[in-house]
């Protein structure tokens, strides 16, 4: 296999998003195929990318002998259905996060994955976004030794935009973007949650305003998450502060702000302090590691994802061409998604506290 013969699932915007980040590495893919039911969206996917074939059926793709690989940017609620479909068929498969809606949703395609001869990867992009990265090399170097808690947070103003399933969905479901980097970072998964919800206090038609989402983890960490979808607010959407023994970490899009006493020059106390670290070529949306030829190209493609989106198609690419294991495995697809069910269940009682069960929980008895 030269080249990997991609289809997507979805021709929405994530989808042509999708599509164009395809387009950018040539060298490891060729975009064939792509569905939606939506005539509008195969028009704009026909316009812009003529050379491929169009279904208007996620099924009559997968049946076409057209992909190798697909990617599902399809309604949360079908992303089980299709990742298993694909795998049936021998397609890899990049599944979209949320992996899945349920417990049980969760079981089922913990069998499925692990009995398939094809390769899924979760599409954890924000495990690829440079603060990750950055936050990696700090415990590398041993910088964030005995972590004991963890304040993060996913907030996007989606109230007045085309992102209606966000208007009556519990936000803290959605809670891969953030979860997905930590679990990375602490390697311990989240055992119990408390969650609360503001409902709709500021009367704008949204079910939830914002959530927020207490963990503990199997080794005693403390994460507390907040997700807010509906709620007027202009910033970085994501952010996280990590609490440990060296001192604190802060981490936005595009920059850092560490406060490690241990670090300043003792001569010199004023230094004791937080130091800001930019994580992109000054001040730019993009990483100084990401060498684009097409530049409107990569405007298409990264819409807001930093080049994360290329470099976790790179990975995918990597693992189906040399046989590798998958980068982000189901096993790390349902640690960063399964608490989110657990924390929407606890709020609708109120803040009830909930053990998080894991398919393998079951298999290690």
């Amino acid at each position: 296999m030269d080249t990997i013969r991609i289809g997507i699932l979805g021709c929405g915007p994530r989808g042509m998003q999708m599509a164009w980040v395809t387009k950018l590495i040539p060298e490891y893919f060729t975009l064939t195929c792509m569905s939606d039911p939506d005539n509008n969206a195969l028009e704009s996917a026909q316009k812009n990318f003529p050379e491929i074939k169009l279904f208007q059926s996620s099924d009559e793709l997968l049946d076409s002998g057209l992909a190798d690989a697909v990617i599902t940017e399809i309604p949360p609620a079908i992303h089980t259905e299709y990742v298993v479909k694909a795998l049936e068929r021998n397609i890899h498969v990049l599944g979209e996060i949320p992996a899945v809606n349920s417990y049980e949703e969760g079981c089922y395609l913990w069998e499925k994955v692990n009995s398939a001869k094809a390769l899924y990867m979760g599409g954890a992009n924000p495990n690829y976004r440079e603060k990750t990265y950055f936050a990696l090399e700090l415990k590398k170097k041993g910088k964030l030794e005995n972590v004991a808690y963890i304040e993060t947070s996913y907030i996007h103003d989606l109230s007045r935009s085309k992102d209606a399933w966000r208007s009556t969905y519990e936000s803290c479901r959605y809670c891969t973007h953030s979860l997905g980097p930590v679990l990375k970072l602490i390697e311990s998964a989240p055992k119990t949650v408390s969650c609360m919800s503001t409902g709709d206090r500021i009367g704008n038609g949204c079910s939830h305003n914002a959530m927020t989402a207490t963990y503990q983890t199997e080794n005693g960490i403390l994460i507390r998450l907040l997700t807010a979808f509906s709620m007027p607010y202009k910033g970085p959407a994501h952010t996280t502060k990590i609490f440990c023994k060296s001192g604190i970490v802060e981490l936005y899009n595009e920059k850092a702000r560490c406060w490690l006493p241990a670090d300043t020059d003792p001569a010199n106390p004023q230094q004791e302090d937080f130091v800001e670290i930019p994580l992109s070529v000054n001040g730019a949306s993009r990483p100084d590691r990401l060498k684009i030829i097409d530049e409107e190209m990569f405007r298409k493609a990264s819409w807001g994802h930093n080049g994360s989106d290329l470099f976790m198609m790179q990975d995918f690419a990597d693992a189906i061409l040399n046989h590798k294991p998958s980068p982000v495995g189901i096993r790390e697809a349902l640690q960063m998604t399964l608490p989110g069910i657990y924390a929407a269940e606890s709020a609708r009682e109120g803040g009830a506290l909930k053990q998080i069960k894991y398919p393998w929980d079951q298999t290690n008895k």
